[in-house]
This record gives structure tokens, C-alpha cells and sequence, in this order.
């Protein structure tokens, strides 16, 4: 259940669509079911494209549908698709992964840094600026035929409006039904659908391909969508129109327990797939580039006390309203509660001044700033698994965001507010404590190749790195402000390998380990679909022209075919 609270860019298709004038009965129908656009007699007057065919685009969305689990699952309709498709399983959705996010950066095609909605809340959502796609459509050419038809009520309350049909079902098998009817006896240019059984079946037992009820809801939609298919080929004009089907969901999800959910950032949360699909595509499967993985040998410090961190007061590490970037390796495989790993601030509460990078709940990491009034959290994955991943916080005050990257991957991005403040705290940096140096847990395992910076890196630059020590060959060394490797293997200090050569002592002197696991590495090359890419690329297929002006986050997958 819910709980509410650029690949080069494609040529674009050279025809354009040439529209006839036709009537417009305005005449609204309200029930509490169906907010509708009594348009059955208009918009069905086309003229042909070039290639004489119609272009038209519908997109099947799937709450919580777990890419793995639908393709082992008893799934034919949708794995005919794939002949003739462009389609990935690696694709992404935005974290934080509620279904208001995803369905609201699916349809306006922007993030929601400019849509402004991260839960299912709503509460200060922007879609007078970054209306959904469908809407965009309307503007462009008022005489597209415009249709949404959902089970999740949100959808057609917030996001959608400004079209010709907006109709709200009770049940997956009463959208499965509307859709038919629209496919058959309306004329749909642009058509979007939701289905929301999978997604109660995640949360009822678990999101996972090893769920019995989970599959079972996977393949009773799987049927649901073999019939619309159907009933889209047996349309009377349909050798005369050019359909793009399109199919997503807005979120993937785990198990807990005996039950499911999701809203976080960890990958099987994030990771969705996206299936475009057209008669006249050539299959081509898009997969994530392959991780490479670095033996990390050496002997370290063990963070396995409360006693043990190294801390230093120099005035370097209060960055006040100033960017910067703090990295760290960390190795551990058990920890309790939410240890700082690097800090510089009071961890009591995340909008005390400072910074901190920690481990989380539930074997997992986060990012938090504050300035006593505002604060930021972002989640990362999972860290105790006993090999070495590499953390990253950027904080840029240029662009304000905070970005994070574990193993040189990108997890996730936030807004700072205008009106936040000064992050110096007057506390030391430490690492392995808080800046208060009593905060009551430890990590219990070794933290090594702190990296403090002066500016927000760029992406490019941490990923080249992560599994590299710095140099100064290295393009940003004069913003390397702190570095400590922590593998000078015994002692009672970390050494400062950058030109500033601030030492740092720690309180308890350390036992020492040695480590030969591994450090998964980012690659530099490779892109795959995200969740923005949908309504850029529906909207191109459409012959629509996309403003730069609307600020699309998205870009096209498909390829021109004619």
C-alpha cells in the first residue's frame, strides 16, 4: 500500500505532423472516479506523416515492478516486446524513491529538484512550471487526444491536468477495462496507464523474484497487458499509426521482514527498466558498464572503540558558506546505531553546524549537513559486506546541491536551500567521531584515504580516483587540502600526505590490521536510461519541439526509424 504524506542524441524525425482543425466539446464530467474531457467525436481527424503513419505513444507504468523478478516471472507479453525494442534492466530511477517521485519525474521529465515532490506528500509541488509531458502536448497542438487512466488516485490529483481525459479506477482490472474501451472506441494520441497491484503485492510480502505473491501479481499484469496489446493491433486504423509503447515502473523495492518497501536510495530501490517498443525498432539491449574491482592491501587502523579517532582543530576544515568535498574508504562488516566515520560537527541532531559523513541503519551509509536551522540527509548503500567502498560528499554552494557517490558511483542528490547557512561549527574534524569527540559508537572496522577539498569536485574527478591514491599530477591538487591514506600500518597518528601536512594524532593508540579485500571501481564510460528519459523521449517521438527553455533533465533512446 501507499503511505501519502546523452549516447548522441537522436535525429529528429524530419516529417511533421500536419493536424486538421476539429470540434472540441469542453463539457467537463465530474464523478469521484473520473474527471473527463468529453472529446469522443473530436481529434479524430489525422492527417498522415510522411511515412504515413500516425505517431502515438502509450506507456504502461507498473508500480514497483522489479526488473529481475518480471523476467524470470511467467511474463510473455512483455518479453515480445523485447524483439523490438530499445530496452534496459540497469536503468534508474531518482532517490528518494516514493512513488510521488518517480510518477512525478516520469510525466514532467525533470527531477525533483524541479518538481519539487521526494515523498508522497505533495506538499509544494512545481508542476505550474514543470507540468507532465501530457500537458506540454496539449499546449503544443490542442487537437491531440490526451488520456490518463490510473489506480493511483495522486496521479491524476497532482500531476496530471490540463488534458482531455483523467480517469481514476478502483482496481488494476478496471484500468486494464479503460484502457481497452479508449483503445477501441476513442482515438488516444498519448495515452498513460497505471497499474498498482505489483506494488501492493511488494509491500504486502516483499519486492523480490523469490516472492511467490509478488510474481503471481506480476504475471496476473503481464495478462492484463498481453489483452490492452490486443486490443491496440485490432484498432481499425491501426496500419496507418505508428505506436510507441512504452513500459516502466517508478520505483524497484526490498524485503523486510515478511513484508516489502521502499523509498530509499539503495540500488534495488533505485533500479527500475524502461521498455521502448515500435513494430519497426531493432532489439538493443542497454546494460550498465561492468565495475572493476583493486585488490586494497595494506595494514590499517581498526576504528573497533569509542576511544579510537584522530582529530584535529585546525581551522581549515570549517568550510562556513564555502563548497567543498570530504572522501573516505571505509571497511566493516557489524556496527550498531549511526557511528561517524568523518565529522566535524555535533551528531546529536543533523541540523547542528557541521558536516558528517556515517554509517546507517540498517548496514548502510549517509550524508548529513546542517546550520542549526536547515539540514540535509542523503542515504547511500550498503557497507558491510568486509570489502572497502569509497564515500563521497560534495557540497556545492555554486549550484546548490549536495551529491553523493559510493565507489565512485553517483547515489544521490539534494537541494540546499537559499537561506541555508554557515556550516563552521568550531568543532575539530575528526574521523571515526563527531566533532564533539564523545559521540557513544563506533564503526568497528578501518577508515583510510580521507580526502578533504576545498571545492566541490566534479563527478569525472572522483570517479578517475576512487581507486587511485592522489598525486600531484592529479588535475585538482591545489584544492587538496587534507589527506590522510591510513596505511602507514602502526603508530599513534595518521599522516597528511597533501602540501598542507596537518598529522593527526589519535587518542588510543590503535591496533593495526592487515587487509587484502577488494574496492569495486567506477568506470568512466557508459550511460543507461533514467526515469527523465520517458517523457523526453515520447515527446520527441511525437514531433513535438522540446524548448530548451522547460529545462528537460531526459534525453532520447530511440532511434530513427521510418
Amino acid at each position: 500500500m501507499k503511505i501519502f504524506f546523452r549516447l548522441s542524441y537522436v535525429t529528429i524525425f524530419a516529417s511533421l505532423l500536419l493536424l486538421a482543425s476539429c470540434t472540441n466539446d469542453d463539457a467537463l464530467v465530474t464523478d469521484k472516479q473520473a474527471v473527463t474531457k468529453n472529446a469522443n467525436n473530436s481529434k479524430t481527424a489525422r492527417s498522415a506523416t510522411v511515412s504515413n503513419r500516425i505517431k502515438k505513444v502509450l506507456i504502461i507504468g507498473i508500480d514497483g515492478c522489479r526488473g529481475d523478478a518480471l523476467l524470470v516471472a511467467n511474463t510473455p507479453n512483455v518479453h515480445a516486446l523485447l524483439l523490438n525494442a530499445v530496452y534496459s534492466f540497469d536503468a534508474l530511477t531518482e532517490s528518494p524513491t516514493w512513488s510521488g517521485n518517480g510518477w512525478s519525474t516520469m510525466l514532467s521529465g525533470v527531477t525533483h529538484l524541479k518538481h519539487g515532490v521526494t515523498d508522497n506528500s505533495f506538499s509544494n509541488p512545481n508542476f505550474g512550471t514543470y507540468p507532465s509531458f501530457l500537458k506540454r502536448l496539449e499546449t503544443y497542438n490542442s487537437a491531440l487526444k490526451t488520456m490518463s487512466i490510473v489506480h493511483w488516485l495522486p496521479i491524476n490529483t497532482y500531476i496530471v491536468d490540463g488534458i482531455d481525459v483523467e480517469k481514476t479506477l478502483a482496481t488494476d482490472l478496471e484500468v486494464k477495462n479503460e484502457v481497452i474501451t479508449a483503445l477501441s472506441s476513442d482515438n488516444p494520441d498519448a495515452l498513460f496507464m497505471h497499474f498498482d497491484d505489483v506494488d501492493h503485492a511488494g509491500h504486502s510480502y516483499g519486492f523480490s523474484m523469490n516472492v511467490p505473491q509478488y510474481k503471481s501479481a506480476l504475471e496476473t499484469t503481464d495478462g492484463y497487458i498481453g489483452e490492452i496489446l490486443t486490443a491496440l493491433k485490432n484498432r481499425p486504423n491501426y496500419a496507418d499509426e505508428d505506436w510507441l509503447v512504452i513500459i516502466a515502473p517508478d520505483h524497484g523495492g526490498i524485503v523486510t521482514g515478511s513484508t516489502g518497501s521502499h523509498g530509499g536510495s539503495s540500488y534495488q530501490e533505485r533500479n527500475i527498466f524502461t521498455i521502448f517498443h515500435n513494430k519497426n525498432f531493432t532489439s538493443n539491449k542497454i546494460e550498465k558498464p561492468v565495475d572493476t574491482t583493486t585488490p586494497i592491501t595494506g595494514k590499517f587502523a581498526n576504528f573497533n572503540a569509542n576511544s579510537v579517532y584522530a582529530s584535529t582543530n585546525n581551522s581549515l576544515y570549517n568550510f562556513g558558506t564555502s563548497s567543498f568535498t570530504v572522501e573516505c574508504r571505509v571497511k566493516t562488516s557489524t556496527y550498531s546505531s549511526d557511528p561517524s566515520l568523518v565529522s566535524n560537527k555535533n551528531w546529536a541532531s543533523g541540523k547542528n553546524r557541521g558536516f558528517v559523513i556515517s554509517a546507517n541503519t540498517g548496514g548502510k551509509w549517509k550524508v548529513n549537513i546542517g546550520d542549526t536551522q536547515n539540514r540535509v540527509d542523503i542515504s547511500g548503500g550498503t557497507i558491510t559486506d568486509s570489502k572497502w567502498h569509497h564515500l563521497s560528499l560534495v557540497v556545492d554552494r555554486s549550484s546548490k546541491l549536495v551529491k553523493t557517490y559510493q565507489d565512485g558511483a553517483f547515489v544521490g542528490q539534494a537541494a540546499i536551500v537559499d537561506s541555508f547557512g554557515s556550516l563552521t561549527s568550531g568543532l575539530p574534524l575528526a574521523i571515526g567521531q563527531d566533532g564533539t569527540l564523545t559521540y557513544p559508537a563506533n564503526v568497528n572496522g578501518n577508515i583510510a584515504e580521507v580526502r578533504v577539498w576545498n571545492k566541490a569536485l566534479p563527478e569525472a574527478s572522483i570517479r578517475n580516483y576512487t581507486c587511485s591514491s592522489i598525486t600531484p599530477s592529479n588535475p585538482d591538487y591545489s584544492n587538496l587540502i587534507g589527506y590522510w591514506k591510513g596505511d602507514n600500518g602502526s603508530g599513534n597518528s595518521f599522516i597528511d600526505s597533501s602540501s598542507k601536512q596537518v598529522n593527526i594524532t589519535f587518542l588510543t593508540t590503535p591496533t593495526w590490521t592487515t587487509s587484502s579485500t577488494t574496492l569495486k571501481c567506477g568506470t568512466t564510460t557508459g550511460v543507461v536510461p533514467k526515469m527523465v528519459d520517458i517523457a523526453y523521449s515520447s515527446l520527441q517521438w511525437l514531433n513535438v519541439p522540446i524548448n530548451s527553455g522547460w529545462l528537460l533533465d531526459g534525453r532520447s533512446w530511440l532511434p530513427a526509424v521510418n
